[in-house]
């Protein structure tokens, strides 16, 4: 048997790959190969590095580490997972052996962000938004409310390009600003073509009716769990982005499973407004799908501001600049 097909399967699983629609199905050419050569199990994949900047200062060589999957896991279809009774989410490592990291994973998301313990910084990457105005593609399914979004829109961070490929919406925020949750939370997520991902995310606060989140709630999908695109409704979710863009930084993992970390997250510090019938209308659709709070790990959130300014940044200011 070509053994690399299996590595390279649970290779692309510890990524977090798995979870997307895959680029070729190899699935039934791995089986009927392993049927061949009576291959039970697959050596483990090897396990990507953690970005220098927020490695915990915690771990060490006998902390726990997830267990490799074998190839008839890496082929049965991922369990069903949720937020309440045994799906929720204390229960997600025990549903799938690939959800392991969300239980031995150290660098876990959501958590609570505080301006006293980050880090001020000249150092951080600048940021360009280029997002484009496309037909609303909505889907709603048991995890929440999820935009879709085509190839062409897009962030640079430093010299990487990560492609928008949806947001999701999280009732009530997953994220806590000084010890206070809110009552919702907008993620965009970004990809680049080697699968590392940037995860952008709004805090949402009760207050003036949003013109955003109207065109979200006016057309809304009429079956569950199917993907439904309105081609006479055109959305920019750069619209959901505060007016005051200063944020934290740090280094963690998606919040739904796998778990898979190394995500670089930017949190923006000021929320937007959002009225209480609209907070509530969502609530009451999606329910609450926000994974509890994870434990730092030694890591140090960094800031994109320097100490004592409390003005907005300019644009000039290094490592700092939003164009869209």
């Amino acid at each position: 048997m070509n053994k690399w097909l299996a590595v390279w399967a649970l290779s692309l699983l510890s990524a977090g790959v798995w979870a997307e629609d895959p680029l070729i199905d190899l699935a039934s050419e791995i089986e009927s190969e392993a049927i061949e050569q009576g291959v039970a199990d697959t050596q483990p994949a090897t396990q990507t590095a953690q970005d220098s900047e927020q490695a915990s200062s915690e771990s060490s060589a006998t902390d726990p580490q997830p267990s490799t999957p074998s190839l008839a896991s890496v082929l049965a279809e991922p369990a069903e997972w949720g937020y309440v009774a045994e799906k929720a989410p204390r229960y997600w490592a025990q549903l799938d052996s690939r959800y392991q990291t969300c239980a031995l994973g150290k660098n876990q998301s959501p958590i609570n962000l505080t301006s006293q313990q980050a880090v001020h910084t000249r150092g951080l990457p600048a940021l360009d938004i280029a997002y484009r105005d496309v037909p609303l593609r909505l889907i709603h399914s048991d995890h929440g409310l999820r935009g879709n979004y085509p190839l062409g829109s897009y962030i640079r961070l430093g010299e990487q390009r990560y492609e928008l490929t949806h947001y999701t919406f999280h009732t009530p925020s997953e994220h806590h600003i000084e010890g206070f949750a809110y009552p919702m939370e907008i993620h965009l997520v970004h990809r680049n073509g080697e699968g590392h991902q940037v995860v952008m995310s709004v805090i949402v606060q009760e207050g003036e009716n949003n013109e955003q989140l109207d065109t979200i709630l006016n057309n809304l999908p009429n079956e569950k769990d199917k993907l439904q695109v309105f081609e006479r409704v055109n959305f920019n979710p750069v619209k959901f982005l505060p007016a005051d863009k200063r944020f934290y930084r740090y280094i963690g993992s998606m919040t739904q499973p796998p778990c898979n970390e190394g995500v670089v997250w930017l949190v923006f510090t000021k929320p937007i407004q959002a009225s209480i019938g609209q907070l509530v209308r969502l609530n009451e659709l999606m329910g609450d799908n926000a994974r509890p709070l994870q434990g730092l790990n030694g890591r140090v959130p960094m800031k994109s501001w320097m100490q004592g300014s409390d003005a907005h940044p300019s644009q000039s200011s290094p490592g700092y600049y939003f164009d869209y």
